[in-house]
């Protein structure tokens, strides 16, 4: 007899420090192989007025023992599905850094096909704009290359403490490898801008995304794009987090009035 089919695991949703009564909630999606505690001391740097929930992928952390997701579709569909229900119909905003971005972005997509409302705003970090492929392009190197990442100069995917740990090593290897596969089988399909507010946040001296790969993000949405730029790598939002988060809120209290930082 044939097992019965077994729905993947869906991400779930953690927030760090409850605030019902922010004016905004803030979705927040981690870079390849992350778990959602590199969001964690984001709490402190924000105002009051926006609430923190970041998603949390199977295959990592506290989920380490079950299987990771690699169909974006289907990825970018179960972030929109979470979403929408968590939905009380306060403004909302969704970050996404790296990978973490194009699923943002796709499951944006995925709210607009199902007829749901879109977010304040769209906060993307040191991912390249989609058409042409972009998100698979930037991580067929990585999977297909026989040299080190060292020698790729591509140590910035990971957090220096990583390459320091063969545990952490071992435990951040498996998903972000997945991660990397789920880049891989991106294929992005055109479909009209966006009509909702997008800011774009990079590093100057990323060696996955180029500057001049965050400004073509202006053909996906209908409304002035924000671009800005910080020093650092691939793994700004560790180095520059102050700044980041200082301008995050200041898009933030201009769109939807929340409070200062």
């Amino acid at each position: 007899m044939c097992r019965p089919l077994i729905r993947s695991p869906r991400p779930d949703l953690v927030t760090y420090v409850p605030r019902p009564a922010a004016r905004v909630r803030l979705f927040t999606l981690p870079y390849a192989g992350a778990d959602p505690g590199m969001f964690a001391p984001w709490v402190q740097h924000l105002p009051d007025s926006v609430e923190l929930r970041a998603l949390r992928f199977p295959g990592r952390g506290t989920r380490a023992d079950e299987v990771s997701l690699t169909d974006p579709a289907m990825v970018s569909a179960m972030v929109a599905e979470l979403i929408m229900e968590a939905d009380d119909g306060r403004p909302f905003a969704v970050f996404g850094h790296s990978i973490g971005g194009m699923i943002a972005f796709d499951a944006v997509r995925e709210l607009r096909r199902c007829g749901h409302r879109l977010p304040a705003l769209l906060a993307l970090s040191a991912v390249p704009a989609p058409q042409g492929g972009a998100f698979a392009k930037a991580c067929r190197p990585i999977l297909v290359s026989d040299q080190p990442w060292r020698q790729l100069g591509l140590t910035d995917l990971l957090p220096p403490e990583v390459f320091r740990d063969l545990g952490a090593m071992a435990a951040f290897g498996p998903p972000m490898m997945a991660d990397l596969l789920l880049a891989l089988h991106h294929r992005y399909v055109h479909e009209p801008a966006l009509d909702c507010p997008v800011s774009i946040y990079g590093a100057r001296d990323d060696t996955l995304v180029a500057v001049h790969a965050l400004t073509d993000w202006r053909e996906q949405t209908t409304q002035p794009l924000r671009l800005r730029t910080y020093p650092g790598g691939h793994l700004y939002v560790h180095d520059q987090l102050t700044p980041l988060l200082a301008d995050l809120a200041t898009d933030l209290r201009t769109l939807v009035g929340v409070g200062a930082a």
